[in-house]
Protein backbone atom coordinates (compact mmCIF):
# COMPACT_ATOMS: atom_id res chain seq x y z
CA UNK A 1 0.00 0.00 0.00
CA UNK A 2 1.34 3.25 -1.05
CA UNK A 3 1.74 5.98 1.78
CA UNK A 4 0.02 9.18 0.96
CA UNK A 5 1.99 11.95 -1.00
CA UNK A 6 4.24 9.18 -2.25
CA UNK A 7 4.99 8.31 -5.72
CA UNK A 8 2.56 5.63 -7.00
CA UNK A 9 4.15 2.26 -7.53
CA UNK A 10 3.84 -0.56 -9.58
CA UNK A 11 5.71 -3.88 -9.68
CA UNK A 12 7.49 -4.92 -12.24
CA UNK A 13 5.67 -6.69 -15.44
CA UNK A 14 8.73 -10.11 -14.80
CA UNK A 15 9.82 -11.76 -12.09
CA UNK A 16 12.81 -10.08 -10.43
CA UNK A 17 14.64 -13.26 -11.25
CA UNK A 18 13.70 -13.95 -15.02
CA UNK A 19 15.78 -13.62 -17.43
CA UNK A 20 14.84 -11.88 -20.97
CA UNK A 21 16.28 -14.04 -23.99
CA UNK A 22 19.40 -12.23 -26.14
CA UNK A 23 17.88 -11.82 -29.51
CA UNK A 24 19.75 -10.29 -32.43
CA UNK A 25 17.05 -7.46 -32.40
CA UNK A 26 17.86 -6.81 -28.22
CA UNK A 27 21.40 -6.85 -28.79
CA UNK A 28 21.26 -3.83 -31.69
CA UNK A 29 19.05 -1.99 -29.14
CA UNK A 30 21.67 -2.35 -26.64
CA UNK A 31 24.58 -1.39 -28.37
CA UNK A 32 22.59 1.49 -30.00
CA UNK A 33 22.26 2.94 -26.48
CA UNK A 34 25.35 1.94 -24.99
CA UNK A 35 26.77 3.62 -28.00
CA UNK A 36 24.73 6.73 -27.18
CA UNK A 37 25.50 6.85 -23.70
CA UNK A 38 29.25 6.97 -25.01
CA UNK A 39 29.26 9.93 -27.25
CA UNK A 40 27.59 11.94 -24.59
CA UNK A 41 29.87 11.20 -21.89
CA UNK A 42 33.07 11.48 -24.22
CA UNK A 43 31.91 14.85 -25.43
CA UNK A 44 32.98 16.62 -22.70
CA UNK A 45 36.45 14.61 -22.08
CA UNK A 46 37.41 15.14 -25.84
CA UNK A 47 36.86 18.92 -25.91
CA UNK A 48 39.75 19.24 -22.91
CA UNK A 49 42.66 18.32 -24.48
CA UNK A 50 41.88 20.30 -27.61
CA UNK A 51 40.74 23.50 -25.73
CA UNK A 52 44.01 25.46 -25.87
CA UNK A 53 44.43 25.05 -29.44
CA UNK A 54 40.89 26.12 -30.09
CA UNK A 55 41.50 29.46 -28.48
CA UNK A 56 44.54 29.83 -30.19
CA UNK A 57 42.82 30.02 -33.64
CA UNK A 58 39.71 31.49 -32.74
CA UNK A 59 40.55 34.02 -30.04
CA UNK A 60 38.06 36.12 -27.84
CA UNK A 61 39.80 34.42 -24.81
CA UNK A 62 36.98 35.90 -22.71
CA UNK A 63 34.38 33.30 -23.75
CA UNK A 64 36.93 30.35 -23.58
CA UNK A 65 35.47 28.83 -20.01
CA UNK A 66 32.28 29.30 -21.96
CA UNK A 67 32.97 26.73 -24.33
CA UNK A 68 32.68 23.91 -21.31
CA UNK A 69 30.20 26.37 -19.34
CA UNK A 70 28.25 26.98 -21.39
CA UNK A 71 27.69 22.77 -22.31
CA UNK A 72 27.39 22.31 -18.47
CA UNK A 73 24.64 25.00 -18.34
CA UNK A 74 22.49 23.65 -20.87
CA UNK A 75 23.05 19.51 -20.41
CA UNK A 76 22.30 20.14 -16.96
CA UNK A 77 19.26 22.91 -17.10
CA UNK A 78 17.09 20.59 -19.85
CA UNK A 79 17.81 17.11 -17.95
CA UNK A 80 14.27 17.04 -16.07
CA UNK A 81 12.25 18.27 -19.13
CA UNK A 82 13.58 15.34 -21.46
CA UNK A 83 12.80 13.10 -18.26
CA UNK A 84 9.16 13.98 -18.11
CA UNK A 85 9.04 14.17 -22.04
CA UNK A 86 10.14 10.29 -22.69
CA UNK A 87 6.91 9.66 -20.08
CA UNK A 88 4.45 11.70 -21.92
CA UNK A 89 5.68 10.75 -25.33
CA UNK A 90 7.34 7.90 -25.46
CA UNK A 91 11.42 6.92 -25.17
CA UNK A 92 12.27 6.24 -28.30
CA UNK A 93 10.49 9.52 -29.82
CA UNK A 94 11.93 11.51 -27.66
CA UNK A 95 15.43 9.95 -27.73
CA UNK A 96 15.52 10.45 -31.51
CA UNK A 97 15.12 13.82 -31.25
CA UNK A 98 17.70 14.72 -28.37
CA UNK A 99 20.16 12.47 -30.70
CA UNK A 100 19.23 14.43 -33.59
CA UNK A 101 19.64 18.06 -31.88
CA UNK A 102 22.97 16.48 -30.72
CA UNK A 103 24.88 15.69 -33.66
CA UNK A 104 23.08 19.03 -35.40
CA UNK A 105 24.55 21.01 -33.36
CA UNK A 106 28.18 18.56 -33.60
CA UNK A 107 28.23 19.91 -37.27
CA UNK A 108 27.50 23.32 -36.35
CA UNK A 109 30.57 22.58 -33.84
CA UNK A 110 32.81 21.71 -36.47
CA UNK A 111 32.10 24.84 -38.58
CA UNK A 112 32.06 27.69 -36.42
CA UNK A 113 34.63 30.43 -37.01
CA UNK A 114 34.27 32.08 -34.07
CA UNK A 115 34.58 31.62 -30.25
CA UNK A 116 31.35 33.14 -29.40
CA UNK A 117 29.73 30.76 -32.53
CA UNK A 118 30.95 28.18 -30.54
CA UNK A 119 29.92 29.01 -27.24
CA UNK A 120 26.72 28.93 -28.92
CA UNK A 121 26.45 25.74 -30.58
CA UNK A 122 28.11 24.09 -27.63
CA UNK A 123 25.06 25.16 -25.62
CA UNK A 124 22.77 23.89 -28.36
CA UNK A 125 24.74 20.14 -28.03
CA UNK A 126 24.46 20.55 -24.15
CA UNK A 127 20.40 20.35 -24.75
CA UNK A 128 20.70 17.22 -26.82
CA UNK A 129 23.19 15.54 -24.52
CA UNK A 130 20.70 16.55 -21.44
CA UNK A 131 18.68 14.00 -23.15
CA UNK A 132 20.50 11.19 -24.05
CA UNK A 133 21.83 10.12 -20.65
CA UNK A 134 18.57 9.92 -18.52
CA UNK A 135 16.86 8.68 -21.51
CA UNK A 136 19.44 6.32 -22.63
CA UNK A 137 19.13 5.11 -19.26
CA UNK A 138 15.61 4.60 -18.60
CA UNK A 139 15.42 2.82 -21.80
CA UNK A 140 17.14 0.58 -19.96
CA UNK A 141 15.09 0.34 -17.20
CA UNK A 142 12.38 -0.87 -19.43
CA UNK A 143 14.08 -3.10 -21.61
CA UNK A 144 14.92 -5.31 -18.66
CA UNK A 145 13.98 -7.05 -15.72
CA UNK A 146 15.43 -6.64 -12.54
CA UNK A 147 17.66 -9.22 -12.18
CA UNK A 148 19.10 -8.54 -15.92
CA UNK A 149 19.06 -4.74 -15.64
CA UNK A 150 21.18 -5.24 -12.02
CA UNK A 151 24.09 -6.09 -14.46
CA UNK A 152 23.37 -4.49 -17.62
CA UNK A 153 23.13 -0.96 -15.90
CA UNK A 154 26.71 -1.69 -14.69
CA UNK A 155 27.86 -2.08 -18.15
CA UNK A 156 26.52 1.36 -18.97
CA UNK A 157 28.05 2.85 -16.20
CA UNK A 158 31.72 1.55 -17.38
CA UNK A 159 30.47 3.89 -20.25
CA UNK A 160 31.85 6.66 -18.06
CA UNK A 161 35.40 5.31 -17.63
CA UNK A 162 35.58 4.21 -21.49
CA UNK A 163 34.84 7.80 -22.61
CA UNK A 164 37.63 9.22 -19.09
CA UNK A 165 40.75 7.17 -21.45
CA UNK A 166 39.35 7.33 -25.30
CA UNK A 167 38.32 11.03 -25.34
CA UNK A 168 41.44 12.80 -23.86
CA UNK A 169 43.39 10.31 -26.53
CA UNK A 170 40.88 10.85 -29.47
CA UNK A 171 41.23 14.55 -28.77
CA UNK A 172 44.93 14.82 -29.01
CA UNK A 173 45.00 12.71 -32.24
CA UNK A 174 42.60 14.98 -34.03
CA UNK A 175 44.20 17.97 -32.93
CA UNK A 176 47.61 17.04 -33.36
CA UNK A 177 46.93 15.24 -37.12
CA UNK A 178 43.80 16.36 -39.11
CA UNK A 179 42.42 18.65 -37.16
CA UNK A 180 40.60 20.09 -34.22
CA UNK A 181 36.99 20.25 -35.68
CA UNK A 182 37.03 16.30 -35.33
CA UNK A 183 36.31 16.29 -31.96
CA UNK A 184 33.04 17.25 -33.15
CA UNK A 185 32.29 16.24 -36.47
CA UNK A 186 33.63 12.32 -34.61
CA UNK A 187 29.75 12.50 -33.30
CA UNK A 188 27.93 12.47 -36.87
CA UNK A 189 28.91 8.69 -37.64
CA UNK A 190 28.21 7.78 -34.26
CA UNK A 191 25.06 9.19 -33.55
CA UNK A 192 24.21 8.09 -36.71
CA UNK A 193 25.13 4.49 -36.20
CA UNK A 194 23.05 4.85 -32.60
CA UNK A 195 20.00 5.71 -34.62
CA UNK A 196 19.87 2.96 -37.16
CA UNK A 197 20.59 0.03 -33.95
CA UNK A 198 17.99 1.78 -32.19
CA UNK A 199 15.56 2.65 -35.28
CA UNK A 200 13.29 -0.95 -34.85
CA UNK A 201 13.30 -0.22 -31.00
CA UNK A 202 9.50 -1.19 -30.02
CA UNK A 203 8.59 1.57 -27.95
CA UNK A 204 5.55 0.95 -25.38
CA UNK A 205 2.62 3.30 -26.47
CA UNK A 206 1.66 5.94 -23.31
CA UNK A 207 -1.56 6.12 -22.74
CA UNK A 208 -1.65 9.57 -21.01
CA UNK A 209 -1.68 12.67 -22.55
CA UNK A 210 -0.86 15.60 -20.73
CA UNK A 211 0.43 19.09 -21.77
CA UNK A 212 4.02 19.93 -21.54
CA UNK A 213 4.61 22.12 -17.96
CA UNK A 214 5.53 25.21 -20.22
CA UNK A 215 5.92 27.31 -17.23
CA UNK A 216 7.38 24.92 -14.45
CA UNK A 217 10.48 23.63 -17.25
CA UNK A 218 10.87 27.75 -18.23
CA UNK A 219 11.14 28.41 -14.42
CA UNK A 220 13.74 25.50 -13.70
CA UNK A 221 16.07 26.23 -16.63
CA UNK A 222 15.97 29.83 -15.70
CA UNK A 223 16.37 29.20 -11.66
CA UNK A 224 19.13 26.16 -12.67
CA UNK A 225 20.92 28.54 -15.04
CA UNK A 226 21.50 31.25 -12.89
CA UNK A 227 22.56 29.11 -9.66
CA UNK A 228 25.12 27.10 -11.85
CA UNK A 229 26.44 30.67 -13.34
CA UNK A 230 25.85 32.52 -10.24
CA UNK A 231 28.06 29.90 -8.40
CA UNK A 232 30.98 29.32 -11.52
CA UNK A 233 29.30 26.82 -13.29
CA UNK A 234 30.71 24.28 -11.06
CA UNK A 235 34.70 25.28 -11.87
CA UNK A 236 37.34 25.83 -9.57
CA UNK A 237 38.06 29.00 -7.69
CA UNK A 238 35.28 30.97 -9.33
CA UNK A 239 34.00 33.48 -7.61
CA UNK A 240 30.20 33.52 -6.36
CA UNK A 241 27.53 36.38 -7.73
CA UNK A 242 25.81 36.70 -4.47
CA UNK A 243 22.92 38.58 -6.22
CA UNK A 244 22.04 36.30 -8.60
CA UNK A 245 22.47 33.15 -6.21
CA UNK A 246 19.54 35.33 -4.74
CA UNK A 247 17.45 35.88 -8.04
CA UNK A 248 18.08 32.16 -8.38
CA UNK A 249 16.39 31.03 -5.03
CA UNK A 250 13.63 33.33 -5.80
CA UNK A 251 12.85 31.77 -9.47
CA UNK A 252 13.34 27.76 -8.01
CA UNK A 253 11.02 28.94 -5.00
CA UNK A 254 8.14 29.82 -7.79
CA UNK A 255 9.26 27.12 -9.77
CA UNK A 256 8.06 24.68 -6.97
CA UNK A 257 5.11 26.76 -6.13
CA UNK A 258 3.66 26.14 -9.82
CA UNK A 259 4.95 22.53 -10.19
CA UNK A 260 2.78 22.03 -6.63
CA UNK A 261 -0.27 22.98 -8.50
CA UNK A 262 0.59 21.55 -12.13
CA UNK A 263 -0.89 18.54 -13.56
CA UNK A 264 1.32 17.09 -15.03
CA UNK A 265 4.91 18.52 -13.35
CA UNK A 266 8.57 18.73 -15.18
CA UNK A 267 9.67 17.67 -11.70
CA UNK A 268 7.05 15.53 -9.83
CA UNK A 269 8.11 16.84 -6.12
CA UNK A 270 5.88 13.81 -4.62
CA UNK A 271 8.96 11.71 -5.38
CA UNK A 272 11.25 13.29 -2.57
CA UNK A 273 8.58 12.28 -0.01
CA UNK A 274 8.60 8.70 -0.92
CA UNK A 275 10.54 6.50 1.59
CA UNK A 276 12.28 4.73 -1.24
CA UNK A 277 12.47 7.37 -3.55
CA UNK A 278 13.67 10.38 -1.13
CA UNK A 279 16.71 9.23 0.78
CA UNK A 280 18.17 7.39 -2.81
CA UNK A 281 18.07 11.41 -4.53
CA UNK A 282 19.36 12.66 -1.06
CA UNK A 283 22.68 10.37 -1.58
CA UNK A 284 22.77 11.17 -5.11
CA UNK A 285 23.31 14.76 -4.30
CA UNK A 286 25.72 13.95 -1.27
CA UNK A 287 27.76 11.67 -4.03
CA UNK A 288 27.39 14.21 -7.02
CA UNK A 289 28.93 16.79 -4.24
CA UNK A 290 31.55 14.61 -3.47
CA UNK A 291 32.52 13.31 -6.96
CA UNK A 292 32.65 16.63 -8.57
CA UNK A 293 35.09 18.14 -5.41
CA UNK A 294 37.47 15.50 -5.84
CA UNK A 295 37.43 16.07 -9.35
CA UNK A 296 38.35 19.67 -9.43
CA UNK A 297 40.45 19.87 -6.10
CA UNK A 298 42.84 16.72 -6.06
CA UNK A 299 44.69 17.78 -9.87
CA UNK A 300 44.91 21.00 -7.79
CA UNK A 301 46.33 19.71 -4.98
CA UNK A 302 48.73 17.20 -6.72
CA UNK A 303 50.32 19.88 -8.36
CA UNK A 304 50.05 22.71 -6.13
CA UNK A 305 50.53 20.85 -2.79
CA UNK A 306 53.01 17.88 -3.97
CA UNK A 307 54.89 19.18 -6.64
CA UNK A 308 53.38 16.89 -9.38
CA UNK A 309 53.03 16.85 -13.32
CA UNK A 310 49.75 17.04 -14.84
CA UNK A 311 50.28 13.71 -15.75
CA UNK A 312 50.67 13.04 -12.25
CA UNK A 313 47.65 14.97 -11.03
CA UNK A 314 45.70 12.64 -14.19
CA UNK A 315 46.99 9.74 -12.56
CA UNK A 316 45.72 10.26 -9.27
CA UNK A 317 42.45 10.97 -9.88
CA UNK A 318 41.82 8.32 -12.98
CA UNK A 319 41.31 5.17 -10.42
CA UNK A 320 38.34 7.10 -9.43
CA UNK A 321 36.27 6.45 -12.58
CA UNK A 322 38.02 3.26 -12.69
CA UNK A 323 36.48 2.01 -9.43
CA UNK A 324 33.07 3.48 -9.95
CA UNK A 325 32.72 1.89 -13.49
CA UNK A 326 34.68 -1.70 -12.51
CA UNK A 327 33.17 -2.27 -9.33
CA UNK A 328 29.25 -0.65 -10.68
CA UNK A 329 29.42 -3.73 -12.65
CA UNK A 330 30.18 -6.19 -10.04
CA UNK A 331 27.27 -4.63 -7.44
CA UNK A 332 24.84 -5.31 -10.88
CA UNK A 333 25.67 -8.66 -10.63
CA UNK A 334 25.37 -8.99 -6.34
CA UNK A 335 22.48 -6.97 -5.99
CA UNK A 336 20.04 -9.37 -6.50
CA UNK A 337 21.48 -11.49 -3.82
CA UNK A 338 22.28 -9.38 -0.88
CA UNK A 339 19.79 -6.22 -1.54
CA UNK A 340 20.52 -2.73 -2.47
CA UNK A 341 19.87 -1.36 0.90
CA UNK A 342 23.63 -3.48 2.00
CA UNK A 343 25.12 -2.36 -1.04
CA UNK A 344 24.35 1.19 0.20
CA UNK A 345 26.06 1.07 3.47
CA UNK A 346 28.62 -0.91 1.46
CA UNK A 347 29.50 1.92 -0.78
CA UNK A 348 28.94 4.72 1.83
CA UNK A 349 31.70 2.49 4.36
CA UNK A 350 34.47 3.02 1.12
CA UNK A 351 33.62 6.57 0.60
CA UNK A 352 34.21 7.41 4.09
CA UNK A 353 37.20 5.33 4.10
CA UNK A 354 38.89 6.83 1.12
CA UNK A 355 38.11 10.23 2.37
CA UNK A 356 39.22 9.27 5.90
CA UNK A 357 42.55 8.23 3.95
CA UNK A 358 43.03 10.96 2.27
CA UNK A 359 43.77 12.84 5.83
CA UNK A 360 46.54 10.10 6.41
CA UNK A 361 49.85 10.82 5.94
CA UNK A 362 51.17 8.82 3.03
CA UNK A 363 52.80 5.47 3.91
CA UNK A 364 54.10 5.23 0.20
CA UNK A 365 54.98 7.79 -2.44
CA UNK A 366 52.22 10.75 -1.58
CA UNK A 367 50.65 10.73 -5.53
CA UNK A 368 50.34 6.84 -5.60
CA UNK A 369 48.31 7.20 -1.93
CA UNK A 370 46.12 10.12 -3.71
CA UNK A 371 45.44 7.25 -6.50
CA UNK A 372 44.70 4.54 -3.92
CA UNK A 373 42.46 6.91 -1.84
CA UNK A 374 40.24 8.11 -5.16
CA UNK A 375 40.23 4.11 -5.53
CA UNK A 376 38.58 3.20 -2.98
CA UNK A 377 35.93 6.15 -3.10
CA UNK A 378 35.23 5.55 -6.62
CA UNK A 379 34.67 1.69 -5.62
CA UNK A 380 32.34 2.76 -3.26
CA UNK A 381 30.43 5.61 -5.28
CA UNK A 382 30.33 1.97 -7.91
CA UNK A 383 28.57 -0.22 -5.41
CA UNK A 384 25.91 2.86 -4.16
CA UNK A 385 24.76 4.68 -7.20
CA UNK A 386 24.06 1.99 -9.59
CA UNK A 387 22.03 -0.37 -7.07
CA UNK A 388 20.08 3.20 -5.56
CA UNK A 389 19.30 3.74 -9.68
CA UNK A 390 17.83 0.33 -10.26
CA UNK A 391 15.75 0.36 -7.68
CA UNK A 392 14.27 4.31 -7.80
CA UNK A 393 13.14 2.75 -11.18
CA UNK A 394 11.56 -0.20 -10.11
CA UNK A 395 9.32 1.15 -7.42
CA UNK A 396 7.23 4.06 -9.62
CA UNK A 397 5.40 2.84 -13.01
CA UNK A 398 6.56 3.08 -16.52
CA UNK A 399 5.08 6.76 -16.85
CA UNK A 400 7.34 7.92 -14.40
CA UNK A 401 9.99 6.19 -14.92
CA UNK A 402 11.95 9.02 -17.09
CA UNK A 403 10.78 11.61 -14.53
CA UNK A 404 12.75 9.96 -11.89
CA UNK A 405 15.85 8.72 -14.06
CA UNK A 406 16.10 12.24 -14.90
CA UNK A 407 15.54 13.82 -11.32
CA UNK A 408 18.69 11.27 -9.99
CA UNK A 409 21.33 12.58 -12.96
CA UNK A 410 19.93 15.90 -12.09
CA UNK A 411 20.45 16.02 -8.24
CA UNK A 412 23.87 14.49 -8.80
CA UNK A 413 25.08 17.62 -10.66
CA UNK A 414 22.91 20.51 -9.34
CA UNK A 415 24.44 18.96 -5.99
CA UNK A 416 28.15 18.85 -7.46
CA UNK A 417 28.18 22.45 -9.12
CA UNK A 418 27.40 23.86 -5.77
CA UNK A 419 29.12 22.44 -3.46
CA UNK A 420 32.36 23.09 -5.88
CA UNK A 421 32.08 26.61 -5.40
CA UNK A 422 31.31 26.56 -2.08
CA UNK A 423 34.60 24.34 -1.39
CA UNK A 424 36.41 27.30 -4.05
CA UNK A 425 35.64 29.71 -1.11
CA UNK A 426 36.92 27.93 1.72
CA UNK A 427 40.23 26.76 0.01
CA UNK A 428 40.74 30.30 -1.06
CA UNK A 429 39.69 31.66 2.39
CA UNK A 430 42.06 29.17 4.02
CA UNK A 431 45.13 30.14 1.94
CA UNK A 432 44.13 33.81 2.27
CA UNK A 433 44.20 33.25 6.36
CA UNK A 434 47.60 30.80 5.73
CA UNK A 435 49.23 34.00 3.65
CA UNK A 436 48.34 36.75 6.17
CA UNK A 437 50.02 34.29 9.22
CA UNK A 438 53.36 33.72 7.47
CA UNK A 439 53.71 37.04 6.26
CA UNK A 440 53.66 36.59 2.78
CA UNK A 441 51.21 38.86 0.16
CA UNK A 442 47.62 37.36 0.17
CA UNK A 443 46.95 38.98 -3.24
CA UNK A 444 49.41 36.20 -4.59
CA UNK A 445 47.17 33.57 -3.64
CA UNK A 446 44.08 35.76 -4.42
CA UNK A 447 43.05 32.56 -6.90
CA UNK A 448 44.04 29.25 -5.33
CA UNK A 449 42.94 27.69 -9.03
CA UNK A 450 45.33 30.54 -11.46
CA UNK A 451 48.15 30.22 -8.58
CA UNK A 452 48.43 26.43 -8.73
CA UNK A 453 49.11 25.73 -12.25
CA UNK A 454 52.95 27.22 -11.89
CA UNK A 455 53.16 25.80 -8.04
CA UNK A 456 55.73 23.29 -8.94
CA UNK A 457 58.31 26.28 -9.25
CA UNK A 458 56.85 27.60 -6.24
CA UNK A 459 58.36 27.29 -2.82
CA UNK A 460 57.95 24.68 -0.63
CA UNK A 461 56.17 27.38 1.87
CA UNK A 462 53.91 27.96 -0.82
CA UNK A 463 53.07 24.50 -1.73
CA UNK A 464 52.21 24.37 1.93
CA UNK A 465 49.82 27.06 1.88
CA UNK A 466 48.03 24.49 -0.58
CA UNK A 467 48.35 21.65 0.90
CA UNK A 468 47.19 23.30 4.41
CA UNK A 469 44.01 24.54 1.94
CA UNK A 470 43.29 21.67 0.57
CA UNK A 471 43.33 19.66 3.77
CA UNK A 472 40.51 21.75 4.59
CA UNK A 473 38.68 20.34 1.67
CA UNK A 474 39.52 16.68 2.77
CA UNK A 475 37.43 17.72 5.76
CA UNK A 476 34.45 18.51 3.95
CA UNK A 477 35.07 14.78 2.05
CA UNK A 478 34.72 13.17 5.26
CA UNK A 479 31.91 15.15 6.28
CA UNK A 480 30.36 14.48 3.15
CA UNK A 481 30.97 10.79 3.13
CA UNK A 482 29.65 10.42 6.97
CA UNK A 483 26.30 12.46 6.05
CA UNK A 484 26.06 9.80 3.13
CA UNK A 485 26.40 6.94 5.52
CA UNK A 486 24.10 7.95 7.95
CA UNK A 487 21.55 8.04 4.73
CA UNK A 488 22.59 4.81 4.02
CA UNK A 489 22.00 3.48 7.27
CA UNK A 490 18.24 5.50 7.43
CA UNK A 491 17.83 3.14 4.31
CA UNK A 492 18.69 0.15 6.16
CA UNK A 493 16.58 0.60 8.75
CA UNK A 494 13.54 1.98 6.51
CA UNK A 495 10.69 -0.54 7.04
CA UNK A 496 9.72 0.81 3.67
CA UNK A 497 12.98 -0.37 1.80
CA UNK A 498 12.45 -3.67 3.89
CA UNK A 499 9.44 -3.85 2.02
CA UNK A 500 10.79 -3.08 -1.15
CA UNK A 501 13.00 -5.82 -1.39
CA UNK A 502 9.56 -8.02 -2.96
CA UNK A 503 11.24 -6.46 -6.62
CA UNK A 504 14.69 -8.38 -5.37
CA UNK A 505 12.90 -11.89 -5.00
Amino acid sequence: MTQAGAAPRSEPTTAAGEFIPWTPERVRWTAGLMLALLIAAMDSTIVSTALPTIGGELGNFSLYPWVFSGYLLTATTTVPLWGRLADLYGRKRVLMVGMAIFVGASVLCGSAHSMLALVVFRGLQGVGAGCLQPVTLTVVGDMFPMAQRARIQGLFSGMWAVASVIGPIMGAVFVSSIGWRWIFDVNVPAGLASAALLWSFHDRPTARRAAVDYPGALLLTAGVAMLLFGFGSGSAGQQPQWPLIAGAVVVLALFIVVEQRSESPTVPLRFLRDPVIGPAILVAIVAGTLLFGLTSYIPLYVQGGLGGTPYEAGAALAPLLFGWSIVGVIAGRYMIRVGYQRLALAGTVMMLCGSAMLFLHPPIDPVVWVGVCTLVIGAGMGTLNTPLLIMIQSVVGWEDRGAVTALNQFSRTIGGAVGVALMGILLESRIHAGALAHGLDPQTYSDPLRFTVHATAQSAASRALVTDGVQALEGVFVGLSAVALVIAIRIVLNRANRRSNYVLK
